[in-house]
């Protein structure tokens, strides 16, 4: 269901080296830009999964059925949407999009690569956040969804 390693996107300007998961409308892997010194970039692929299909050999996306194809154009319309408007954004809180382009009968956004643990990894290792700890990162978010707004 993945994009394999070195899977090469936008003619060989971004190879794939991992997935990193998957979500009910897209996968996220980390990857490298080949024409700027292999930098680590994270890259958003919509696919969703409860009607789409991939191509193993190619890469490519299919949607199951014709009568799917509608909603799969409006979604990928609001994908690339949302990475444009992701790509004017400029705050600490917020990754930066770099790139946003369709290739294999889908779309792709590029964003910084951010090395780290998620919220929900950490508490895994850890358990329960502290009441200090919870609402310091609450007040993050609240300031990036202040920022967006």
């Amino acid at each position: 269901m993945y994009l394999r390693e070195n899977t090469l996107l936008q003619g060989g300007k971004y190879r794939i080296v991992r997935y990193i998961s998957h979500g009910g409308f897209g996968c996220t892997y980390e990857a490298v830009n080949t024409t700027w010194k292999n930098r680590r970039v994270a890259i958003k692929e919509l696919f969703v999964s409860d009607f789409c299909n991939r191509d193993p050999h190619t890469g490519s996306v299919t949607v199951f059925t014709r009568s799917k194809q509608p909603l799969f154009d409006k979604l990928r319309d609001k994908f690339l949407d949302e990475a444009d408007k992701l790509n004017g954004l400029m705050h600490t809180g917020i990754v930066r999009v770099t790139d946003a382009f369709e290739e294999n009968g889908t779309a792709y956004y590029v964003m910084d690569y951010i090395d780290g643990q998620s919220l929900r990894d950490l508490v895994k290792k850890e358990g329960a956040l502290s009441e200090v700890d919870a609402l310091g990162y609450i007040r993050q978010v609240a300031e990036a969804l202040q920022y967006v707004h």
